[in-house]
């Protein structure tokens, strides 16, 4: 039979290595992005809206209540399968693309000043859909707006 103190001290020891090895694997992350994962910050979600798409275009009445009421404002729309980001660049104008990462497909969730972030490896795009900072190679693919009258019509 074992001797009581030895099992507590095994107990013990091994709980200390886990411990150990839990906070030295944590510090392994990556740090390719100081808002990717593993780099200690983190970037805050778009807005989500969502809408509907006829005849190959979304719609969205933009009011003082939208996500997107002023400038610089960006969001996530969310349409039967499409997923498109969205970013007011002016007073009339917005630019709008697929919110599908060129890098490994993820769905780009991240807005922080005037860049969009991926969140799976931190890729970053500015609001018109080019390559800030890696891994991605690849513009965002970007679709045509207009905004009359307090609409937003995206064509697909």
């Amino acid at each position: 039979m074992d001797n009581p103190k030895t099992t507590r001290r095994d107990f013990c020891a091994h709980a200390i290595s886990m411990v150990t090895i839990a906070s030295l694997m944590e510090g392994c992350g990556s740090k390719s992005s100081p808002t990717g994962p593993g780099g200690g910050g983190s970037t805050p979600s778009l807005s989500t809206i969502t809408a509907a798409v006829t005849g190959g275009r979304i719609t969205l009445n933009i009011d003082s209540g939208s996500p997107l009421a002023n400038v610089g404002s960006a969001a996530l729309v969310e349409a039967p399968g499409r997923q498109v980001l969205v970013a007011r660049t002016g007073q009339e104008t917005f630019n709008a693309m697929t919110a599908v990462c060129t890098h490994e497909g993820c769905t780009i969730t991240g807005f922080s000043s005037g860049t969009f972030v991926c969140p799976c490896h931190g890729s970053q795009y500015s609001t018109s859909g080019q390559v800030r900072n890696g891994p991605a190679t690849r513009p965002l693919q970007t679709f045509s707006t207009q905004f009359t009258n307090n609409v937003l019509t995206i064509t697909l």
